[in-house]
């Protein structure tokens, strides 16, 4: 087992996935200093194609459970919205977060999040100054990770839609239901796993 860390993933998978076990291997991707910790990459991995396009931060926490570090990929079908983000200048050290958007922004997604944000924020004014023994079978762990993930899905919106160098654009609408496949060969009905539900329609008139 590896843990995943997209900033620092250096390992190669040598096989493809119908190759037996005993057929599947590693090489690092780059110089490995001794004690150095081997990093894989569960989403941009080179035999993770089938994940390229839709599987991000939602997905990882969903799935593994944590949320994972920068860089981060989201993707709301609610709003048609798809951004990375990513350290400003590849410099994890400035602190400084670069938002890159993959599809792009509309003035109405931007609306959208912008609506969500306040849903976010009236959720967390109700639930977060309590304690998770309140809540039946709800573990320290588990509040812990909900309000982890509450803040960087908070923080991803909100750089999102205050990037102010960006051009809004309304093309997104009028696409279809695979709006949000670019990076790979991936469509909508193509796979069974994926989690982005269909918008409602695509036509503005209707959303």
């Amino acid at each position: 087992m590896f843990n995943h860390n997209n900033a620092r993933y250096n390992i190669h998978h040598d096989y493809t996935l119908d190759e037996t076990p005993e057929k599947r291997g590693f090489t690092v991707s780059k110089p490995i200093k001794a004690g150095e910790e081997l990093f894989n990459a569960y989403n941009r991995c080179n035999i993770c194609n089938d994940r390229l396009d839709w599987y991000g931060t939602p997905e990882m926490w969903l799935e593994y459970g944590f949320v994972e570090s920068i860089p981060q990929r989201w993707l709301f079908d609610f709003a048609r919205v798809k951004f990375e983000l990513e350290w400003k200048d590849g410099d994890e050290s400035t602190g400084e977060v670069a938002v890159n958007f993959l599809v792009p922004m509309s003035s109405k997604g931007k609306l959208l999040l912008q609506e969500e944000l306040i849903r976010l924020d009236t959720f967390a004014t109700v639930h977060r100054h309590k304690s998770y023994q309140e809540y039946i079978d709800m573990s320290q762990f588990e509040w812990e990770s909900l309000w982890q993930y509450y803040d960087a899905l908070h923080n991803a919106m909100t750089l999102a839609t205050t990037e102010s160098d960006v051009s809004l654009s309304d093309e997104v609408w009028k696409l279809g239901h695979d709006w949000w496949v670019q990076d790979g060969t991936l469509k909508e009905e193509d796979s069974d796993e994926h989690y982005v539900l269909r918008t409602k329609s695509s036509t503005n008139d209707e959303l």
